[in-house]
């Protein structure tokens, strides 16, 4: 069967686009497909760009010669004598001494926290780019930091300015010797780091002598040996043997339950931006079966007609892509600006906005799958229709119909049985119970339509006669369908991840609050890296602070991260007069009371479940724990991991002293005398250690709310993901209503010859329009009320979060009265000017 030529169906193509109505058509069909791929690709950079921040510093660091590192399990490092012992070993061709330590520059506008390296730059030859970098600056001989140029603005200094930068409680003052600009270090640009000379950065940290890290590089074929040898240096001090480029396997693994929440959200996202631009093309599709039956008409085969639409389809999605790209990246820019700050406790992650090709592909070939699926599978029947009788396809309709029903049903049931029993395939939940939806839509959509057209004969308007008849005209299915689909996916999706998020943030809160509820006042040093309690230093104002008035008792917190096995975990140590020591909600498996007695008399620790999960451990069985002095511990109970997302470890303030070597605390709890306001112990507190003190005083509740401020930074890009959905759902129904009005104006001027005034042809389009939208958006808010159920209970099994099981009722009326309302002031806007078109009594075209 013979096609036809390109040129032949682009003349036919710019033909049909002179016809002004054809033209705005397309242009809606554009601009709702766009709408999806910005929504697909935006969501796509979201979960994309932490990871690959990590992994930029960690390759600019180690270089690629470099196959192992010695490293370091406490904060205080190792001795640097151990650097010589490492290059005197068999098959060593190089070794780097690295200083790592967390701090906080402070400049006139502000401070930061940083991942202070130091380094010597007569040992850099081998290393990263960015150490090499660093030994040709002009800091190699001086006392000075290199910053990044943006950090630096931040903090507002310059080079060869004065900076103050904090280490523990320890306060310094420094020069920023250089900037570092996109031109040095790349991306790195928007890492959190400062740069110096080993023994300058000894001397700021106060580790004279000490290093974190050691870099190896072997001779070829003697890796192993290498790594045998590193093994027995590394039994004597207390370090670990690990793979050079480690640290971003252990961020990987410490995100891995935020990007798998994200990605939960970013799948649903995915699936809310394809509907939305599948339904934008079924907007047009009373247009395009017009434009088949009149070339068939003509003598166009099957063939040709397909080739025509996929044309119409190409030329759509082609340039939807490009728009939708467009308004993605802006969209990702606008509301990306800043990176969870919450992993930066231990971790150096940067705020740069990384753009994979994956990324873009993903969004470009799903907008174009839309567009194809949008022209052809409407039409699938009139294309057919030389090969089938009347009373085939009227079988074909019923069993159709049987098929849709049955399958919506089923998918109810596969959701139910994941939410029940399989909660970690959430993605594949999610996905069924939109197919479900889409199948169900049509049937209970029918039946709010019947339901209105009873209600209505009681007032037997003019306006609500023409919004049922049009509702139920053959014609008009498909393009109402659309516009009902579009609602009920936009508040789906809302509603779905705004209620799994609040029901996230809830179990966060309460993690937050059983754990700084511990104090009545807390002392840390300055920072927000302080929050975790994992910042130790000298405890060299506590007799002073135990004979204030109203304090009752002072306590030496303890706590730090440790790796273990592929995660670097945060340990918690509340000292013994801590009343609850294990927050109360936060627990799994074990008795509470129970449990904090174990800890508090010492030789028992709590542990994540995850984290048990992995190493096959129960309650009452015993463990040995990787600290710089490895520790035998039994686990008391089980918890979630209390927010952060490798997991946690709660153990008795003096284990941890005894473990770690140190008796240094990371906080002092303060605990006041019964009657005695925290606020005026505060203020006590505050004038005893002075006003340049390193160390910040807080009451429980303040704690409490700049705590859950910072933690809230890991939910940021849920937020993210949660307003760019919100933005195109608003977008894609208020532009498919639009598109509705506008396609109505031949059919209004052609009533307008039977005599309706304008007032109730603007009435009927208004009411129209509100059923429609009542209906779309009510069908989704009920199905999101679902969604929101089983993605809580995936954050819960797949990352270990604490999470709350609510269903948030007052989020799905939120999402339906804000979706509502937009789109119905575009149909009153858009309406009021369709209704002032003029008579014609030209038979419309639906």
């Amino acid at each position: 069967m013979a096609g036809m030529r390109l040129t032949d169906i682009l003349t036919l193509y710019r033909a049909r686009l002179r016809a002004r109505a054809v033209l705005i058509q397309e242009l809606i069909a554009i601009l709702g497909l766009s709408i999806g791929v910005a929504l697909l690709f935006a969501s796509q950079v979201a979960s994309t760009s932490l990871d690959h921040s990590v992994a930029q510093l960690t390759n600019q660091v180690v270089g690629t010669k470099q196959q192992l590192q010695l490293q370091a399990r406490g904060a205080r490092g190792f001795d640097e004598s151990l650097l010589g012992s490492v290059r005197r070993l068999p098959g060593v061709q190089g070794a780097v001494g690295i200083l790592e330590q967390q701090a906080d520059v402070i400049g006139p506008a502000g401070r930061a926290s940083v991942d202070l390296i130091g380094t010597d730059p007569r040992f850099t030859r081998s290393a990263g780019p960015l150490l090499r970098r660093f030994s040709a600056a002009q800091l190699a001989e001086q006392r000075a930091i290199a910053l990044p140029a943006p950090l630096a603005k931040e903090i507002g200094v310059g080079p060869l300015e004065a900076i103050k930068l904090q280490v523990g409680a320890s306060i310094v003052q420094t020069l920023l010797g250089a900037t570092l600009q996109q031109a040095d270090i790349g991306g790195l640009v928007h890492s959190p780091i400062a740069l110096a000379p080993i023994s300058y950065a000894q001397q700021l940290a106060g580790m004279s002598g000490r290093i974190s890290r050691i870099f190896v590089q072997a001779e070829p074929q003697r890796e192993n040996e290498v790594k045998a040898g590193l093994s027995r240096l590394a039994a004597r001090v207390g370090a670990n043997v690990e793979p050079a480029n480690f640290d971003s396997k252990l961020f990987a693994v410490a995100s891995s339950p935020e990007n798998q929440g994200e990605a939960l959200f970013s799948v649903i996202s995915a699936l809310v931006g394809f509907m939305f631009a599948l339904n934008a093309m079924l907007i047009t599709v009373p247009a395009r079966r017009k434009l088949i039956e009149d070339i068939r008409q003509q003598g166009a085969s099957r063939l040709m007609t397909v080739q025509i639409l996929l044309f119409d389809a190409a030329v759509l999605g082609v340039l939807a892509c490009v728009i939708g790209l467009v308004i993605g990246d802006l969209l990702s820019v606008a509301v990306f600006q800043s990176t969870p700050g919450y992993l930066s406790s231990a971790f150096p992650v940067g705020n740069d906005r990384i753009v994979t090709w994956q990324s873009v592909a993903f969004a470009t070939g799903a907008g174009l799958v839309a567009a194809i699926l949008g022209v052809l599978w409407p039409l699938r029947n009139i294309l057919a229709r030389p090969l089938q009788s009347e009373e085939t396809s009227l079988r074909l309709g019923r069993v159709w119909v049987a098929v849709r029903l049955t399958g919506g049903l089923l998918c109810l049931v596969v959701t139910t049985i994941i939410v029940v029993d399989r909660p970690q395939d959430a993605v594949f939940g999610n996905f069924t119970l939109v197919v479900a939806l889409v199948c169900v839509l049509p049937y209970l959509f029918n039946g709010i339509v019947i339901a209105f057209e009873r209600v209505q004969r009681l007032f037997d308007g003019a306006s609500t006669i023409l919004a049922v008849t049009q509702l139920r005209t053959p014609p008009n299915r498909v393009r109402s369908l659309a516009i009902v689909a579009t609602a009920a996916v936009a508040v789906f999706g809302i509603v779905a991840i705004d209620g799994a998020q609040r029901n996230l943030q809830h179990g966060l809160e309460a993690s937050i609050r059983g754990i700084d509820s511990s104090a009545d006042v807390w002392v840390t040093p300055k920072g927000e890296s302080s929050l975790l309690t994992t910042t130790p230093f000298r405890a060299t104002a506590l007799r002073s602070l135990t004979h204030l008035a109203g304090v009752s008792s002072v306590g030496l917190y303890r706590g730090s991260f440790l790796d273990w096995g592929e995660r670097r975990l945060w340990v918690l140590a509340p000292p013994m007069s801590t009343d609850e020591p294990i927050p109360p909600t936060q627990l799994l498996s074990g008795g509470l009371t129970l449990a904090a007695a174990r800890v508090r008399q010492g030789g028992w620790a709590v542990l994540s479940q995850a984290l048990a999960s992995q190493h096959h451990l129960r309650v009452g069985q015993s463990f040995m724990l990787p600290a710089p002095r490895a520790i035998s511990l039994r686990v008391a109970a089980l918890s979630t991991n209390l927010g952060w997302p490798p997991g946690a470890i709660i153990l008795s303030s003096g284990d941890y002293a005894r473990a770690w070597a140190s008796s240094d605390p990371s906080a002092y709890e303060v605990q006041t005398t019964p009657g005695t306001s925290a606020v005026s112990v505060r203020r006590e507190i505050q004038r005893t250690l002075g006003s340049q003190t390193g160390l910040t005083i807080e009451t429980a509740p303040e704690r409490e709310r700049r705590h859950a401020a910072f933690v809230s930074q890991g939910l940021s890009r849920l937020t993210q993901i949660r307003l760019l959905v919100l933005i195109a759902a608003i977008l894609a129904v208020a532009g498919a209503m639009g598109a509705m009005m506008w396609q109505r104006r031949d059919l209004v001027s052609f009533i307008k010859c039977q005599g309706y005034a304008r007032g109730v042809l603007w009435r009927w389009l208004l009411c129209e329009g509100a059923l429609l939208l009542g209906a779309g958006c009510s069908i989704g808010a009920v199905f999101g009320l679902y969604g929101q159920l089983l993605i809580s209970h995936a954050l819960a099994s797949v990352t270990g979060f604490p999470v709350f099981f609510n269903i948030e009722a007052l989020i799905a009326l939120t999402s339906f009265t804000l979706v509502s309302a937009v789109a119905l002031a575009i149909v009153a806007m858009t309406g009021f000017l369709v209704v002032r078109v003029p008579p014609r009594t030209a038979s419309p075209a639906y």
